[in-house]
Order: structure tokens, then sequence, then C-alpha cells
């Protein structure tokens, strides 16, 4: 990979890896220096490019350094052998390379829910309110009849947002919006966590559905559900 900087307003360059090396250890180049390499949009300062003064870079991923022969630059930053497969996952994911998410807003989380209720909700009034249609004549009857739907409708959605947001990190209706629920820091959520945010979310609702009103003012677009389990909805990347 050849490396190009700046020096005295004109462009140097092309160099090889062990030519701009030799430059920063050298100190002819350094943090401040503006550089740029194939693969990149636009130049930067040496120091934001996440190569170090002794000729080495810091992996983004893991924090360790490398010398820049032995890794991948990607939109301005640095990732080691070792750390690319978890690294790329996050970018398809929709984790921004420097470490930035794109949270999901309020309207698509609007949609993506409404499409989850038709799943599930629909389904869940059809147990409730069937079986007690047929027994009008028998008020006791239905009343057990539509408490069983109920509760055979709540084990449906529970084990339907937790399997879901659990394994694969989204419902139906998430999927089918391109959004997924994370950590703070963009990893998978556990099964666990998934089973406390279904709980959490029914308090959202519980309050005057303003904890869902919550991710509209929200800078990180969290929900109260989202603080009350340090979870985070993102846009998938294509």
């Amino acid at each position: 990979m050849e490396w190009y900087y700046a020096e005295n307003n004109e462009r140097r360059g092309p160099l090889t890896e062990a030519e701009f090396n030799e430059l920063i250890r050298t100190e002819r180049i350094g943090p401040a220096t503006q550089v740029w390499r194939a693969g990149w949009e636009n130049w930067k300062p040496l120091g934001e490019a996440g190569v170090l003064a002794a000729g080495v870079a810091r992996c983004v991923e893991c924090g360790q350094t490398f010398p820049p022969s032995e890794m991948l630059a990607y939109e301005g930053v640095w990732v080691c052998p070792n750390c690319k497969p978890v690294f790329f996952q996050k970018v398809k994911e929709g984790i921004d390379p420097r470490g930035q998410m794109e949270y999901a807003g309020f309207w698509i989380r609007f949609v993506a829910k409404f499409v989850d209720g038709v799943i599930v909700g629909v389904p869940g009034y059809a147990l409730q309110f069937g079986a007690s249609a047929f027994l009008q004549d028998e008020p006791e009857k239905a009343m057990i009849a539509m408490f069983v739907g109920w509760l055979i409708s709540f084990i449906l959605q529970l084990a339907y947002s937790v399997w879901l947001t659990g394994k694969y990190g989204a419902t139906v209706g998430k999927m089918a919006c391109g959004l997924r629920v994370v950590t703070p820091n963009g990893q998978k959520i556990s099964y666990g966590v998934a089973c406390g945010r279904f709980f959490a979310e029914i308090l959202s609702g519980m309050i005057l559905y303003i904890g869902y009103f919550m991710a509209a003012f929200d800078e990180e677009k969290r929900s109260l559900h989202d603080r009350i389990c340090n979870t985070r909805v993102i846009r998938r990347r294509a």
C-alpha cells in the first residue's frame, strides 16, 4: 500500500510502507502532517489516521499496536488481522468504523412495532376473544377462556420477542425495517437482556406510551426500555 504526505503545501509520494515508517521514525513527519493512502476519501492528519510516532498503528477494535504493513486501513481507522471478522460484522450491522452508530429514529421504530403488532397482536386477540365468543351464554366459562387466551397470547409474544431479539438482534418487524438492537458498544445482546427489555417495554406502554415517545427526543434515540436495559436500536447497513 502506497502512502502520500503533504510538505510545504506540496504532495509527496508515493512511498512504500517501509519508506513511510522511516519518515515517522526520523520525525520528518509528525501527528499534524496531512497524509493519504488509497481507499481514503480525504486527507487527514497522521495522528487522526491512527498511526503512532513509533511507526506502528493502533487497532480500532482491540487497541493493540502493530506495524501498518500488517494491518488493514478502513475509512480512516486501522484493523489488525485478528479483529477483522468482528470489525466487519459490526460494519455490516450498522456500526460506523469510527465507533459511531446510526441510531434508528422514532418513526421507523414505530413502523417496526406496527409490523410486530400485526404478527403477534392479531392472533393474540383472536385467542382471547375467539373462545369466549362461543361461550356467551356461560359468563364464568367465557371469562376463564378469555384469561387462558390472554395467557397463551402473552407467552407467545414473550417467546417471539426474546428468541428473535436474543438470536438475531431483531424481531421480524425490525428486520423488515433494517433495524437491530445492540449494546452501547454495538455488541449483540443476550437472551437475558432481551427478556428484560420485553418486560421493560410493557412499562413504556403502561405510562401512556410516554416511554416510547422518549425515543423522539433522546440524542441516542433511546426509549424508556432502552434506558432501563442499556440498549440501542441502530440501522443495519445494506
